[in-house]
């Protein structure tokens, strides 16, 4: 594969999507910050005494409470980016195809010696990895921005008040937390594959409401199963449970972890499985297919 051709793909899509991919994760970061800051200066200040509770919070010196508040501490900083990055998925995965046939841009893109094969997996990898690898480095700006305020708050408490507390800083584990978060994110893109590449085939398929079109067979499918289940007084759906049960993490999260940090990486993994593959791959390969015989 030449490397060259395959950064500039990637690039090209970066700039066809900016207002998205770039300005949307800054405006997001802004506000997370703004917030906070604003909900001081109007509100009545801080509410609690951190004297005190910092003091306790050093006297008790539970590391293994602390690292937990400090991976939920940063899973609740990044959830609202992730959220945001998956809404942002849905959009670009039913229009990355199907824009380019409405503006016509396709004729141009076309003519570029770039095999068809690639454009399809440039385009997978951009959404299903890029993007939100874009919305979490904006996530990581925030935490280091907190961070940084943070240490600088203690370090000014710990001499003016003279409380110890560096020691249960340094058990937060905040590298292994961090890292921990954005492992998640190929956990997360293998267990959304079919999610994704259906919704480029309704993409590349549809004439019109790419988003419309890979709904309503999903709908369509339910309907008719309850009815049938309904008519034939049948012992339950088959399809209507397969999907929920992909989509419930109840079950999943209850196992035993070593640490509740393992917890959320391991409830995804169990849902990905060879069906997963063979499912998302069988998409991708009929979203293939069509560029490649439809010319689109």
């Amino acid at each position: 594969m030449n490397m060259h051709s395959l950064q500039m793909n990637i690039q090209k899509e970066l700039w066809e999507y900016k207002r998205i991919f770039v300005w949307l994760p800054v405006i997001l970061a802004s506000l997370i910050v703004l917030i906070p800051v604003l909900n001081y200066l109007l509100g009545d200040g801080l509410p609690i005494n951190w004297q005190q509770q910092l003091n306790r919070i050093s006297q008790q010196q539970d590391n293994m409470l602390f690292s937990q508040i400090v991976f939920g501490f940063i899973s609740a900083l990044f959830a609202p980016f992730m959220i945001v990055a998956f809404i942002v998925q849905l959009y670009y995965f039913t229009a990355c195809f199907f824009d380019e046939r409405r503006d016509l841009s396709i004729v141009f893109w076309r003519s570029l010696p770039v095999p068809d094969s690639q454009t399809v997996g440039v385009k997978l990898l951009v959404g299903a990895i890029i993007l939100p690898a874009i919305f979490m480095l904006a996530a990581t700006m925030v935490l280091l921005l907190f961070v940084l305020v943070a240490l600088i708050a203690c370090t000014v408490l710990s001499v003016s008040q003279n409380i110890d507390i560096w020691g249960i800083w340094l058990s937060g584990e905040w590298i292994s937390n961090f890292l921990i978060t954005w492992s998640s994110l190929l956990p997360l893109s293998l267990w959304l594959l079919p999610v994704y590449a259906w919704l480029m085939l309704a993409s590349i398929y549809a004439k019109k409401a790419p988003f419309l079109l890979a709904i309503l067979p999903v709908t369509i499918l339910v309907i008719v199963e309850a009815i049938i289940v309904e008519y034939f007084n049948l012992a339950s759906p088959y399809f209507t449970v397969m999907l929920v049960n992909y989509f419930d993490f109840s079950n999943a999260i209850t196992g035993q972890y070593t640490s509740i940090s393992a917890m959320p990486i391991n409830a995804i993994m169990s849902k990905v499985t060879v069906g997963t593959f063979v499912l998302g791959g069988s998409f991708i390969y009929a979203t293939y297919w069509l560029r490649v015989n439809r010319g689109q």
